[in-house]
């Protein structure tokens, strides 16, 4: 059963055909948050309108592990790390809507570009600005505090000794902006878990999927999380970071679910339902041209263990070496030569793997 399908069982279909086709807010109490669609937002990819409506809003958004205000902090997180402007102006308002105050907002923007980059920060700083003119809001959050920190004394000594500043700044995000009071460590750590998973940062999601759970976020929250970020991210993002949450969890004694992916253990039920059951066998396009796709991407994004699979997949789906090898040279030329020689390896080792020989 699909999810859409299980979406019409628990619901009734009438209720799952208001979400599928209303591009305003349904009456149902189940998507009594869901936002006005953009207008005009999915006129030409009206399945995307689809799955926004019956599986973001519908499902996702509605979930009770974590609060809706949880929901907006990772969310406006996640769309900042990605630059991802538009989205991003949508969920600084329903981020208000939900309950995350102005100097929460202006916070989290600058513990968020500690890791996805400065542009980031300058950008989503442009949009909050913009939203909070827009709500009458005072220009500067009131209440942000100022700058205090003891900095004399290196909290990580040794760290980077070919870096020094580098060490330095360590200790500037964790004995200042970790420290600050317009959020707490718990609010903290969620962002930081979700932009590192939104990032494929495998190295940062292990560390900060400890550091959440020593301060106060629960395994149940952490797998939510993963979950939730895999709609802004993409699900590879997911199914790396709910393998990474596994192996911190497991280590530390946590009891594991029986699940393909026991991170988040939801992640089975949407992989095997809305990607898997609903958008593969659809007609718009055959399945080798679906495994093209999303190998490119995966490429592009140097996805490396999710790249592995569908080059796989692609080969039982008709694509040849000769193809992916020439394909992988386009992307290279979109995506940057760093990916095209971490596609080739991967590639290489697959044909390998499988008795077939190299592209000549």
């Amino acid at each position: 059963m699909t999810v859409l399908q299980c979406l019409r069982s628990m619901l009734g279909p009438g209720v799952v055909t208001l979400l599928l086709t209303s591009s305003i807010a349904p009456l149902s109490p189940l998507a009594a948050q869901q936002p006005a669609a953009p207008v005009g937002a999915y006129d030409a990819s009206p399945y995307l309108g689809e799955i926004r409506n019956a599986v973001l809003y519908g499902d996702i958004w509605e979930r009770p592990q974590l609060s809706a205000r949880d929901r907006s902090l990772v969310t406006v997180a996640v769309n900042q790390a990605l630059y991802a402007t538009n989205e991003l102006r949508i969920h600084i308002g329903r981020a208000l809507d939900n309950g995350v105050t102005q100097s929460e907002i202006g916070e989290l923007i600058g513990h968020v570009l500690w890791y996805s980059g400065f542009p980031t920060g300058v950008n989503a700083a442009r949009v909050a600005a913009e939203v909070f003119a827009e709500r009458g809001l005072p220009e500067s959050p009131p209440g942000s505090s100022p700058r205090v920190a003891n900095l004399d004394d290196h909290l990580f000594p040794g760290v980077f000794p070919a870096t020094p500043y580098v060490a330095d700044l360590l200790d500037v995000l964790y004995a200042e902006t970790w420290e600050r009071p317009e959020l707490s460590p718990r609010d903290r750590s969620l962002i930081t878990v979700a932009v590192n998973t939104a990032l494929y940062a495998t190295g940062e999601v292990r560390v900060h999927v400890g550091r959440a759970l020593n301060n106060g976020v629960t395994q149940e929250e952490i797998s939510e999380l993963i979950t939730h970020v895999t709609f802004y991210s993409g699900f590879p993002t997911g199914v790396n970071a709910a393998r990474v949450a596994a192996e911190v969890f497991e280590q530390r004694g946590l009891p594991m679910p029986d699940s393909r992916f026991p991170g988040a253990p939801y992640l089975d039920t949407l992989i095997s339902g809305l990607v898997y059951g609903d958008t593969w066998p659809r007609s718009g396009l055959s399945p080798r041209d679906r495994s093209l796709i999303t190998i490119a991407m995966t490429q592009a994004a140097y996805q490396t263990d999710q790249l592995r699979v569908h080059v796989g997949r692609g080969l039982d789906n008709g694509i040849t070496p000769e193809e992916l090898s020439e394909m992988m040279a386009q992307v290279t030329l979109y995506s940057g030569f760093p990916s095209g020689v971490n596609g080739s390896r991967v590639l290489a080792e697959v044909l390998q793997a499988r008795g077939i020989p190299l592209p000549n």
